[in-house]
């Protein structure tokens, strides 16, 4: 779903950048396999960016700023605060580290929302969107998270700065 996802989001960006010369647009996706944030931006898109296009990238992946909050995140899955990575846009696949904590919670609840059905192909589990959701309107510190994620400061850093131009 997230790799369809991405590969739509590219598709489009194009326009998403023509489409704000009228309103303002936040595009976030996860760097993934890619080598750094700018080259990215700079495949996905060829012309320059509107002002108005907030384009921001996820080092490595968006639940790395969803780990970064430790001590919130670790209450929440269920698990010791000290399984909890303390550099997580470091991790190599910070989905499969959220799904790993995940499948050791001690509530069955995060365990049946997150972590896939055994034998599953699937890389999360069933209700993993919402359950994550939950947590970020809940219980999540972007300024926790952010200081254990240069790039979702970067990120924080960049929407606190941003004017929309208006022509």
């Amino acid at each position: 779903m997230a790799v369809m996802a991405t590969a739509i989001l590219r598709k489009t960006i194009a326009g998403w950048n023509r489409a704000a010369k009228g309103i303002p647009f936040v595009v976030l996706t996860d760097l993934d396999d890619a080598d750094c944030a700018p080259s990215l931006v700079g495949d996905w898109l060829a012309v320059p960016k509107h002002p108005n296009l907030v384009f921001r990238v996820a080092v490595r992946e968006v639940e790395a700023w969803l780990l970064g909050d430790t001590v919130h995140f670790a209450k929440f899955i269920g698990c010791a605060v000290d399984k909890m990575p303390h550099d997580p846009d470091t991790l190599p696949d910070p989905k499969r580290t959220l799904v790993d904590l995940a499948s050791e919670s001690r509530f069955a609840d995060i365990r049946n929302r997150v972590v896939p059905k055994r034998g599953s192909t699937a890389q999360q589990g069933p209700d993993y969107n919402a359950c994550l959701s939950d947590f970020v309107r809940g219980s999540w510190s972007s300024a926790e998270s952010a200081r254990r994620s240069p790039s979702l400061k970067s990120a924080l850093t960049c929407f606190s700065k941003f004017e929309p131009t208006w022509t």
